[in-house]
Order: structure tokens, then sequence, then C-alpha cells
């Protein structure tokens, strides 16, 4: 009686397999219709079909453009990328205040950089006023200016302006450090809700 018991099991397991295994259609490059029990390596102009036993089609996959691959490519980095974030927020932080405290962190550290540039800006533009001074000597007593006191002159502004560059980079990133750990935050909180 075990026998027959294990028997039927071993029958309806070898048809049930059967009848989930999967078989693929697809035409290859040369014009020929081709059948396997696994879809081709590169996908066909033609597209692949899904079919059953008898040959019907049971799912179709149409072949796609460069563009709508290119999008789906992009896509599937982009929900792999949040998953990477999802799972770097909820193994950072325990609590949402902790993002804000992480927040202010890094703005103090940015903040810091624009005081140091606030001295620079002051040194600099003191330099300037000496070379100024120096010009204005040169032009009471109608003397051409020397050539390193204009380099020394035009050193000065673009320092100026590098510096300035800067600093206005830096409160950018401030405004992007408030918004990012906004972003975070919120999604943090979605996220402990599931």
């Amino acid at each position: 009686m075990k026998r027959w018991v294990w028997a039927l099991a071993l029958i309806v397991g070898l048809a049930s397999a059967q009848a989930e295994a999967k078989m693929y259609r697809w035409v290859d490059e040369n014009g020929n219709v081709q059948y396997s029990d696994k879809p081709p390596i590169k996908d066909p102009k033609s597209g692949v079909s899904e079919v059953n036993k008898s040959g019907t089609v049971r799912k179709s996959t149409q072949p796609q453009t460069e563009e709508e691959k290119r999008l789906a490519e992009q896509a599937e980095r982009e929900a792999k990328e949040q998953k990477r974030r999802d799972k770097a927020l909820l193994q950072s932080f325990s609590k949402p205040e902790e993002i804000d405290l992480l927040r202010d962190r890094q703005i103090e550290v940015v903040q810091t950089a624009i005081q140091t540039n606030k001295l620079k800006r002051q040194a600099v533009l003191d330099k300037q006023a000496r070379l100024n001074k120096q010009t204005e000597r040169f032009t009471k007593q109608k003397k051409p200016l020397p050539s390193d006191l204009e380099a020394d002159l035009a050193m000065t502004r673009k320092e100026v302006d590098d510096i300035d560059r800067d600093t206005a980079k830096r409160n950018a990133e401030i405004e992007d450090l408030k918004k990012r750990a906004e972003a975070d935050k919120r999604r943090f909180i979605e996220l402990q809700g599931q």
C-alpha cells in the first residue's frame, strides 16, 4: 500500500513539474523558428513567446526599442539605488531626530569653510587696497605701472572672484543638505511605518 502511495505521489509530482515547465518560441536571425525550455541568450528582433505544451502562445514579449531598453535599465538602476538608500537609512538611524543632528553637523562643517572664505577674502581685499595705493602713487607721478603690480592687481581680483564663487557654492550646498535631510526624514518615517 505504501509503495502505491509513493508511486502515485511521484507521478503527480512529475506531471506537475512538466505542466509548470516553460517552453519558449522565437525566430532566430536566419529566420528559423526555435523552441527551447530556456529563453535565448540574445533577445531576437522578433521577440520571445512563452508557449504551452500544445504550442499555443501564453505570453509574448515584443522586442524593445533601444530607447525602451535604456528606460527600463534606468528604472531598474533607480529602483536598486532607492532600495540601497532605504536600507542605509534604516541601518544608520533609529529615530528621525538623528537625521536632524547629522544635518546640523554637516552644515557646521560647511559654515566653517564659509567663515574661512570670509577671512581669506578680507586678507585679499587688504592686499588689494595696498596695491591700489601703489597704483595711485604711480598715476600721480604720471609713471607707467610696473607689470608685476598690474599682475598682482589682476591676481587679487581673480582671488576675490574665486572666493565669492566658492562661498556661493557652499551656501547652495547648505540648502541642498537641508532638502536632502528633509527628504531622508520623510522617507525614514515612511519606512518605519511599513
